[in-house]
Formats: C-alpha cells, sequence, structure tokens
C-alpha cells in the first residue's frame, strides 16, 4: 500500500513538472484607442529540464473589432532547457470599438519526449481613450438691462464618453446669474452634446463668463477644465437694428387716437358754431 502511494505521489509530482516545463515570463500589450495599432509581446521560458520541440503560440482573436496584423500563430523548432523565446504579434482596433477591456485567448502547443502537451490562458487588451471636451455659449434676449437666458453647450469631440459630468458657470460683475450657478449633466456620449440653461440679467453690452467641467475619464480619475467665454449684449436699439427686439408702434397708435380725438372736438365745435349762427 505505502508503495502505491509512493508511486502515485511520484507520477503527480511528475505531471506537475511536465505541465510547468514551460512558463510565461511576460505578457505586454500595448493600450490602444479605437483606430490605433498596437503589440503583443511573450516572452515563454522553458523551466523544465528537457528541451521542448515544435514549439507554437496561438492568439485567438475576437470575430470583429480586434484584428491581427500578420499572422496569428508563431512557431520556434526547439526551445533549449533554461532559454525563453519572445513572440511578437501586430493587432490593430477598428474606429468602432468601444473603450474597454478585451480578452484573447491563446494556446500553446509543443512536444517534450515525443508527447504533445497543450496550456491555454487568456490576454487582456485594453482599449482607452480620453473624452474631449468644448464649451459653447450661445445667448437668447441678450439685451442690455433685461432678464435674458445663457446656454451653455459642451461638446464631446472624443472618443470615449466623459462621465460624472458637473457644469460650473461664474459670472462678474457685468453679467447677473438668476439660476443655481451649477448643474448636474451626467454622462456625456462620444460625438454628442448636451445643452445647460441659465437664467442671466444683462448689466453691461461685454461680458465675461468663466466655465469649470469636472468629470471622469476611463480610467475613473477625476478631470477638470476651465475656460472662458466672451458675451455681448445690446442695448435697446442696438438689438432693434438686430432683429432682437420688435420696435414697439405704441406711441404711432396713441399718436393717431390723439389726432382722431383732436379731428372729432373740432368737428363738434365747427358744428355747434354754425348752428348757432342760424
Amino acid at each position: 500500500m505505502n508503495n502505491r502511494l509512493i508511486i502515485l505521489f511520484l507520477q503527480f509530482i511528475l505531471l506537475i513538472s511536465l505541465s510547468n516545463a514551460l512558463s510565461i515570463d511576460s505578457i505586454t500589450v500595448d493600450t490602444v484607442s479605437p483606430g490605433e495599432e498596437g503589440i503583443i509581446r511573450i516572452n515563454i521560458e522553458n523551466e523544465g529540464d528537457k528541451d521542448v520541440e515544435l514549439l507554437s503560440f496561438n492568439l485567438k482573436f475576437p470575430d470583429s473589432g480586434i484584428i491581427p496584423l500578420g499572422s496569428s500563430e508563431a512557431f520556434v523548432n526547439r526551445l533549449k532547457e533554461g532559454d525563453d523565446e519572445v513572440f511578437v504579434f501586430r493587432f490593430k482596433v477598428t474606429n468602432v470599438l468601444s473603450t474597454g477591456t478585451y480578452s484573447l485567448g491563446y494556446t500553446i502547443n509543443y512536444e517534450e519526449d515525443n508527447d504533445e502537451r497543450q496550456q491555454s490562458g487568456v490576454i487582456g487588451i485594453v482599449v482607452s481613450a480620453e473624452p474631449e471636451l468644448e464649451v459653447v455659449a450661445d445667448t437668447q434676449n441678450s439685451i442690455v438691462g433685461k432678464q435674458g437666458i445663457l446656454n451653455i453647450r459642451i461638446i464631446n469631440k472624443g472618443l470615449a464618453d466623459a462621465r460624472f459630468v458637473y457644469l460650473f458657470v461664474e459670472g462678474d460683475d457685468s453679467i447677473t446669474l438668476l439660476s443655481e450657478n451649477s448643474e448636474y449633466i451626467g454622462t456625456i456620449d462620444s460625438d454628442d452634446f448636451e445643452t445647460s440653461s441659465f437664467d442671466v440679467v444683462y448689466n453691461n453690452r461685454f461680458s465675461i463668463i468663466s466655465t469649470k467641467l469636472v468629470y471622469k475619464d476611463f480610467n475613473n480619475n477625476e478631470q477638470e477644465i476651465k475656460n472662458s467665454v466672451s458675451l455681448r449684449a445690446y442695448t435697446n436699439e442696438e438689438a432693434i437694428e438686430k432683429g432682437i427686439l420688435k420696435k414697439s408702434n405704441a406711441p404711432i397708435y396713441v399718436g393717431i387716437i390723439v389726432l382722431l380725438l383732436v379731428l372729432w372736438i373740432l368737428y363738434r365745435f365747427i358744428r355747434k358754431k354754425r348752428k348757432n349762427k342760424n
């Protein structure tokens, strides 16, 4: 019984040593953005006490999104005991692939003492990008001394979404904010925009507002963007000239009414005077 246990134990140790003959010493993968190319480097070491032959490393790329540039399989005829080998693969990420972490399966096939062996595992590829936020301001009813609306449009021109976006607005003495000076926007998708509106009063013809955007990037790090935007308001006369404010016709209407009233009084006076003569 003891001899049988010893034999089983030795077989188990042999199995472990055989299965661990090859080890992946290191894997380096380029972090890429959508549309970019990258390189995968795998360093394999023969930690066993025998040479291995017909060593192949095969990467399993997904059906779409991540494309191999060249072959997805590499070979080496023999890897001697204690030696290592570096396999290099090139790949490209399509423009439409979303940011995130993707898995590539791999298999290692080789022969040791004419026995075919196989190992498998997974390699991770990080597709990363950054939002590119731009602030654009436009105004409604921008007339000095009157209440108007300030619209802040935030455009995301980047390849990644901006998450947990907060907008803060501050003005100088030339503009008075009637609304809250901050607003939570949430997520601004790539190639999209969001608009926030604020009630304001323009105190001068020219004013400057300061905006601050706070958001989280792909790596969940908080980012901050500050910007200043110049605004233009108009006097009543300028607003009428530019069609922002319609000229009131009330004085004309009042003048017509007064004229008609004067003519009516004059008519009654003349009529009464003629009656008295008769």
